[in-house]
């Protein structure tokens, strides 16, 4: 599966511009009631929206041979988020990944991941990461394996590891849909809920599906 777009609100179109362009370095595009953000073979778009509680997440891929580079450049640039007394955060088994974890707009709780089955992608040429995509995005919903199974049914998406009653990935190292029950707190936070705010992503999958709801807020096109 692959992430093609994600749609979400932000408070503040000016901040999000300079968030991503300034401080990721970034490609931005700003309209009138939106700000477009190239990463990669992905494309986060943020629209204007009133505030919200909690907060979203999303991930972006990194080479592997860029982790240190990416922690390093990365440190500058924000505060990392540590768990444990580390800022390099081990994936769950299955996964072979390495993160780094920092806040963005809205306190939306960002993360760029390294994953081994992603060893083949050259290193950057330069002082900055290169982001190959949007890996993950996380949505908060009523029922997390009825949301696993509308997934299977409506794209061909199989339920990643580790899955749990209140957290199950859905799609494959090139892009996970981690779905969460609405009061888990998002790792490696301390307080983060998911977002109670829109969110529409658009997505490659095995199957076309269409469009399902997820919830009264998320969507997924297929």
């Amino acid at each position: 599966m692959k992430i093609r777009e994600v749609v979400i609100s932000t408070t503040d179109l000016g901040a999000a511009a300079d968030f991503y362009r300034n401080v990721l370095e970034l490609p931005v595009v700003v309209g009138s009631d939106h700000v477009t953000v190239e990463i990669g073979r992905s494309r986060l778009v943020s629209t204007r929206g009133e505030n919200f509680a909690g907060a979203h997440h999303l991930a972006f891929g990194i080479s592997p041979d860029d982790f240190e580079l990416a922690r390093k450049w990365l440190g500058r640039q924000v505060e990392l988020i540590a768990a444990n007394g580390s800022d390099v955060i081990e994936g769950p088994p299955g996964w072979d990944s390495r993160s780094v974890y920092f806040r963005g707009p809205d306190g939306i709780v960002l993360e760029l991941i390294a994953r081994e089955a992603d060893a083949g992608v050259p290193a950057s040429s330069g002082e900055v990461p290169r982001m190959l995509s949007i890996s993950e995005v996380g949505i908060g919903v009523p029922d997390v394996q009825q949301a696993v199974g509308e997934l299977a049914e409506a794209y061909g998406l199989d339920a990643f590891t580790p899955r749990l009653p209140a957290f199950t990935p859905v799609g494959d190292h090139d892009g996970l849909i981690i779905l969460v029950d609405r009061e888990r707190i998002w790792f490696p936070t301390d307080a983060d809920l998911p977002a109670r705010a829109s969110v529409a992503v658009r997505i490659d999958a095995p199957k076309g599906g269409g469009t399902l709801a997820l919830s009264e807020a998320a969507r997924i096109d297929g």
